[in-house]
């Protein structure tokens, strides 16, 4: 059996490039780190980069200057002239014999740091050779913009919205990864029926939000040297799941509290194409049981792996 697992687009950040503030160097240095930053942080491919004509122009029409990124007020009023989700702010300053260079991504809706880099150079020609290394690194960090999705919207990949958390929560691969993502979104109809695994063994798995995919990925790893059916296995019908929008990889099985929040919010859609009510989480209890939920009046149940319940896949971002 070969899976692709989890593999996940994020949306790109329209992300605006600060001039960067000079502190016992020339402005005119500072002025060059600017422009190679855009150029870099655009090249990237992670981010829209507005050209610097376009702040300049707006920052002066609001009298807005560095020491203005402490106003958050007046963040949020030059992000919604901009039309910007992020900003890229710098400071290069000398200190002794060293040039220390501080670069931070801000959230403009929030002001939250998404990112940051510090580097500590001799000269600061020492920096152009970094900057390509560090734009990727910034970028790669904070390069997802949350969506304003309501439960009940289609998602990102197709399915249909039911858990939303505005603050996010971290999604474990498991495989060491983790992201923070702000929805949980379903196929849009029920996948079958299935067994929950084919033998009765433990997968060390979890009960809360944002375990699911990583409960999926324990499950088909245990079986990665036989050949899985969908029958057999209700993660791994999950797994070769694929929408237009969202590859076979990218869809799980949900946790015993993602399945729960499935039944609070959805209920009524999902037993609407159901073989049966009861429906498979990726949680277990035991190396015999798992847990299962009544969709029809919420009630939940410890049973047999062996036995086959209804199976639907879930997708975070």
């Amino acid at each position: 059996m070969s899976v692709a697992l989890f593999s996940q687009q994020s949306a790109k950040p329209k992300v605006v490039i600060v001039p960067f503030d000079a502190k016992g160097v020339p402005q005119d240095e500072a002025d060059v780190v600017t422009e190679l930053f855009i150029s870099e942080y655009a090249a990237t491919g992670k981010a829209t980069v507005p050209d610097r004509n376009s702040f300049d122009k707006l920052a002066k029409e609001q009298s807005f200057q560095a020491s203005s990124w402490s106003d958050s007020e007046k963040i949020a009023k030059l992000g919604k002239a901009i039309n910007a989700n992020q900003a890229v702010v710098g400071q290069i300053m000398k200190f002794r014999e060293e040039i220390i260079v501080t670069i931070k991504v801000i959230d403009i809706n929030t002001t939250e740091i998404l990112s940051s880099k510090t580097e500590r150079l001799k000269d600061i020609s020492q920096l152009f050779d970094k900057i390509p290394g560090i734009c990727k690194e910034l970028a790669e960090k904070s390069n997802y913009v949350p969506m304003q999705y309501k439960v009940g919207d289609e998602g990102e990949g197709g399915g249909i919205i039911f858990y939303v958390s505005q603050e996010g929560f971290v999604v474990y691969d498991g495989m060491g990864g983790e992201k923070v993502c702000h929805y949980l979104e379903m196929s849009k109809s029920t996948l079958g029926v299935s067994k929950w695994a084919p033998s009765k063994d433990y997968n060390n798995t979890f009960n809360e939000i944002g375990y699911g995919k990583s409960n999926t990925y324990k499950i088909l790893k245990y079986y990665k040297d036989s050949d899985l059916t969908e029958w057999e296995c209700a993660a791994y019908r999950c797994s070769i799941f694929s929408t237009e929008k969202a590859a076979a990889g990218e869809w799980f099985l949900p946790s015993r509290d993602e399945l729960n929040e499935m039944y609070n919010t959805m209920s009524r859609t999902v037993i609407s194409d159901a073989t049966k009510s009861t429906f498979w989480s990726s949680s277990e209890i035991s190396a015999d049981t798992a847990y299962n939920l009544k969709f029809n009046d919420g009630f939940e149940n410890l049973i047999n792996k062996d036995n086959t319940y209804s199976v639907r896949a879930i997708r975070a971002f």
